[in-house]
């Protein structure tokens, strides 16, 4: 019998990474992990989870639906259908077990962007990481939410979303800014011209979904690759808006950093609970109004 995990994007991928882990004492399972080559890519250890992987294409979706519709795919993992073209539905439809994986803040959403809770039976085994377990919205009661440790903790893969170099306590990093381009992070406007100079700007990956407006400097640039391993250690200034990149700002950043957080109005109201809980007890940690 397949298993099958589809990886769209690193979050996945890292929560695959976990589950396999985790497993492994158990005996070896064919498992095929298809993801998505545009947004993420495979490291070493990856090849040595899953020796079968394909990236994500209408040939080999359309594969994996045939075996699903033989009856050859048992367990089926996931992090939501949305936007699923036919053979995701049939693979869905047809996988003899589904299980869910963390999507990033949406686990904090009352009202998620990207996974519809009354798609999946309740009880689905529900694979979630615990950053902020005790917030999490009440969509994720309908599942067996099973734990897979913090995102940006210790756990976290050697190859995985924080790998790269770091700042460690005491470097002088190239930068004094970081700047994360997510929703929200248009409304600072004027508040900008403060924040120390060199900066390094982080684009979003969908050029239609660009929110910075601010001009850069001279000396600033943009920043290449995922935020996260710029981070550890970092004491400059964070700014960022609606993004998971927060909360591995919190767990990464050093002690004299100060993070800018500019969420836009129409956040998800559990969400913004969230960042008030972790700005009342966190110093480092300054929210628009």
């Amino acid at each position: 019998m397949v298993q099958v995990v589809l990886a769209f994007n690193a979050i996945h991928l890292e929560a695959a990474r976990r589950i396999r882990h985790s497993q492994a004492t158990a005996p070896p399972e064919w498992e095929v992990l298809l993801y998505e080559p545009s947004r993420l890519a495979l490291e070493a250890g990856d090849l040595r989870l899953w020796p079968w992987r394909w990236p994500i294409h209408p040939l080999t979706m359309a594969a994996v639906a045939l075996a699903a519709r033989l009856g050859l795919v048992g367990r089926l993992r996931l992090a939501h259908l949305r936007g699923a073209g036919r053979a995701l539905r049939v693979l869905a439809r047809h996988g003899r077990q589904l299980e869910l994986l963390d999507d990033g803040l949406d686990q904090y959403r009352c009202q998620p962007r990207a996974l519809d809770p009354q798609m999946f039976e309740a009880g689905l085994p529900c694979w979630l990481f615990s950053d902020r377990a005790a917030h999490r919205a009440p969509w994720c009661a309908r599942f067996d939410c099973r734990e897979l440790g913090p995102l940006f903790g210790p756990q976290a893969s050697a190859e995985g979303l924080v790998a790269g170099p770091a700042h460690t306590a005491g470097a002088s990093p190239s930068f004094r800014t970081l700047i994360v381009d997510s929703p929200g992070v248009e409304r600072l406007g004027a508040e900008a011209d403060p924040w120390p100079h060199p900066w390094r700007l982080v684009p979003h990956p969908v050029a239609a979904k660009r929110h910075w407006l601010g001009p850069l400097a001279p000396e600033d640039q943009t920043l290449g690759g995922p935020p996260e391993a710029a981070l550890r250690g970092f004491g400059g200034v964070v700014v960022v808006g609606e993004s998971l990149v927060l909360l591995a700002a919190l767990s990464l950043c050093g002690p004299d950093a100060k993070l800018v957080v500019a969420l836009p109005r129409q956040a998800d109201g559990n969400l913004c609970r969230l960042i008030r809980e972790e700005a009342a007890r966190d110093t480092r940690l300054w929210v628009l109004p």
